[in-house]
C-alpha cells in the first residue's frame, strides 16, 4: 500500500508514551512517507521544548503522552506558535465519544490505537492535505438538540456522583462540599474516587480537562 504523498516532503513531529508505539509510528512514516523529515518527542517537556524549533506540516500527539490538561495546553501550544500545523490526536480513549471533542478544538482527526495501519496512513494523508480525518466518528449518530446538556460521558455518574462532580470542576473544597451536600467529607472523599475510577482520571486537572472536552 502506498500513500499519494510519497514523494512529497514534509516535517512530521511524531510524540508518544511507549518507545514501542514510537518505534511503529516512525517506521510507519518513513515506509509510507519516505521524503518527510521526522522529529519526536518521548515526554510532555520535550514536546513543548522542541515543538517551536520547526514550522512542522504535521504533529501526531498521543493522549497519554501527559494528563488531559497537558495535552488540551499542548494544542493550544501548538496553535499559538505554529496555526497552519495539522495536529492528528493518538489515542487509546473511545473515539466515539471523545473524537469529535477533540475536533471541536481544531485537531485534524483522532486516531485509535487500535486501528489498523491503513487508517493510519489515510488519517495522516488527510491531515497532510489540510482535511479532516473522521474514521470511526463518522459512523456514529450527531447528538440531538433535544438530549440533556449533560456530557454523554459524565452519564456514567449517578445523580449524586455528578452534583459532587461539579462541585470538584468548580473549585469547591471538599469541606465545603460536605457542607453542601450534607455529608461527611470523608464520604466526599470516598465519591471523589468514585467518579475518579469511573471517568478514567487521576486528577483533578484531569478532570476539569475531560468536562472542557466533553462540554
Amino acid at each position: 500500500m502506498g500513500s499519494n504523498l510519497a514523494n512529497v516532503q514534509h516535517h512530521i513531529f511524531l510524540t508518544y508514551c511507549h518507545e514501542i508505539v514510537g518505534i511503529a509510528m516512525k517506521w510507519l512514516v518513513q515506509q509510507h512517507f519516505p521524503k518527510s523529515a521526522i522529529s519526536e518527542a518521548q515526554n510532555f517537556q520535550k514536546t513543548l521544548s522542541d515543538l517551536p524549533k520547526k514550522a512542522y506540516d504535521l504533529v501526531v500527539l498521543d493522549a497519554e503522552i501527559g494528563d488531559s490538561a497537558h495535552v488540551l495546553g499542548t494544542l493550544e501550544h501548538i496553535k499559538s506558535i505554529s496555526p497552519q500545523t495539522r495536529i492528528l490526536i493518538f489515542s487509546e480513549l473511545d473515539e466515539t465519544i471523545y473524537g469529535p471533542k477533540y475536533l471541536a478544538f481544531g485537531t485534524n482527526g483522532f486516531l485509535a490505537k487500535n486501528t489498523d495501519v491503513s487508517n493510519i496512513v489515510l488519517a495522516i494523508e488527510t491531515a497532510l492535505n489540510g482535511e479532516v480525518f473522521q474514521g470511526e466518528m463518522i459512523h456514529s449518530t450527531a447528538p440531538s438538540k433535544q438530549q440533556p446538556l449533560k456530557p454523554s460521558v459524565f452519564n456514567e455518574l449517578s445523580r449524586r456522583e455528578f452534583q459532587i462532580a461539579d462541585l470538584l470542576i468548580r473549585g469547591v473544597p471538599l469541606t465545603e462540599i460536605g457542607r453542601e451536600a450534607n455529608l461527611k467529607e470523608t464520604t466526599v472523599s470516598t465519591y471523589k474516587k468514585r467518579i475518579f475510577n469511573k471517568l478514567g482520571v487521576n486528577t483533578l486537572s484531569d478532570l476539569i480537562a475531560v468536562w472542557k472536552i466533553c462540554r
